[in-house]
């Protein structure tokens, strides 16, 4: 008995100093402690007016959300104290507690109105947070909110109304999106891939309301984006910030090197595409307008595989032969040399264009680098096919069946996905413009 009684000792939570129930280790100090304990003590600290610190004395603050319990502690006491843990468990047994408003205690939530402080805003409406518990007051909510406009860490006692259950899918109210897929709602309206909206509201279950902005158009033509809020899926729409490698969705991009498959070139350097979704921490997923089957192809490639397009110049479509004015050059090294003949294949930005250059790389280059080839090049050069970068600016894509799953896309062109591996990666080159 005695030596049950040292065993039970050594799981004793150091506030409750009885056997701990649903263990948690703080990370702050390594301790353990009891998780209704740790839950009673933040509460106890946060509604008198201060920010809950460690138990264990490290000074150290507390997360309101806690970690998971510890399983390895719970089996060794399952195994070691069986009885003594039974008993335990019998006398806590209590159902938890509700809240005002029909919310739980240790609940997520979110504000569903501006919360002031006299007449200042301290929490903005959509702000996620955690219900710590019931006021003493008996007619307000004590929560703590991840984020507050004075920067305070303290808790905010709110009334029952000014709250609400969180969105699906992690969303915020006025959260900005963007359209993962066209989405079409009838046979005049539709929303493009990529267009931008805010969202209003939830309608329950895993669908949220969007007032999508108008997309910049003619006035004389038709307004194909809805005025009003629509109801989408929350596969539907994405939080909107920068991809991997800076782009977007829905951003027009081009090849920045031959694709390949085997020893076969599938997509040339230059071939213009869309950006659907960003694949996984290092991969796009790109669909490009042509290919050597000569039908729109959906491939997961690197961001340095590809490069923005925009539109050209008037007096440099694409196609339009030109020379370099003066050396290339990458940090260390020279690129392409001055002289070098190239084509353009596309614009990268305004003062950016992507040129093929022979017997070399396609590169990036800026305008004012080039000089065009007067008429009488033209001809010679018209007998010569256009030059497909070598094989150090080559990508290849295996076709083999890859480990990764490709993007959902019950919603959308259903995309057969390969996954490229760039053979010489060392060589692809950085955008260039000399002074």
């Amino acid at each position: 008995m005695a030596e049950a009684e040292e065993v039970a000792e050594l799981f004793c939570c150091g506030i409750c100093e009885d056997l701990m129930l649903a263990p948690i280790t703080l990370v702050c100090c390594g301790r353990s402690f009891c998780k209704e304990c740790l839950r009673l003590w933040i509460k106890t600290n946060a509604q008198q007016g201060g920010i809950p610190r460690c138990p264990g004395g490290c000074t150290q603050k507390v997360p309101f959300r806690l970690p998971q319990h510890s399983i390895a502690l719970r089996k060794a006491m399952e195994q070691l104290v069986p009885e003594r843990l039974a008993v335990r468990v019998k006398e806590a047994e209590e159902e938890a507690s509700e809240c005002l408003g029909g919310f739980k205690a240790w609940g997520d939530i979110a504000a569903s109105r501006d919360i002031l402080y006299g007449s200042n805003i301290i929490v903005r409406q959509g702000s996620p947070g955690i219900i710590v518990g019931n006021c003493e007051d008996g007619c307000h909510l004590t929560v703590k909110f991840d984020e507050r406009e004075d920067g305070s860490e303290l808790c905010v006692n709110v009334v029952p109304e000014a709250l609400m259950l969180p969105l699906p899918g992690g969303f915020r109210l006025h959260q900005k999106v963007v359209a993962l897929y066209e989405l079409l709602l009838n046979s005049d309206m539709k929303v493009p891939l990529g267009s931008v909206g805010h969202i209003i509201g939830s309608l329950g279950g895993d669908r949220v309301t969007v007032l999508f902005e108008p997309a910049k158009q003619a006035a004389d033509e038709p307004r194909n984006i809805p005025e009003y809020p629509v109801s989408v899926n929350i596969r539907e729409v994405a939080a909107q910030r920068p991809l991997v490698g800076g782009f977007s969705i829905a951003q027009r991009v081009q090849a920045s090197m031959s694709l390949v498959v085997g020893s076969k070139v599938v997509v040339q350097a230059g071939c213009r595409g869309t950006v659907l979704a960003e694949f996984s921490d290092t991969r796009l997923t790109v669909v490009f307008e042509t290919s050597e089957t000569g039908t729109p192809s959906c491939f997961n490639v690197l961001p340095l595989e590809i490069l923005p397009w925009c539109e050209l110049p008037p007096h440099l479509p694409a196609g339009t032969f030109v020379k370099a004015a003066q050396h290339l050059m990458s940090p260390c090294t020279i690129i392409v040399h001055a002289g070098t003949k190239g084509t353009i294949l596309g614009g990268v930005d305004p003062t950016l264009v992507f040129v093929s250059f022979e017997n070399g790389p396609a590169v990036a280059a800026a305008i004012n680098t080039l000089e065009q080839i007067g008429d009488e090049a033209d001809e010679k050069l018209d007998n010569e096919e256009t030059v497909v970068p070598d094989a150090g600016e080559l990508s290849s894509i295996d076709a083999e069946p890859s480990d990764e799953e490709t993007p959902d896309a019950e919603a959308g062109n259903g995309f057969a996905c390969a996954v490229s591996t760039p053979i010489n990666s060392s060589r692809v080159t950085a955008v260039l413009n000399a002074d």
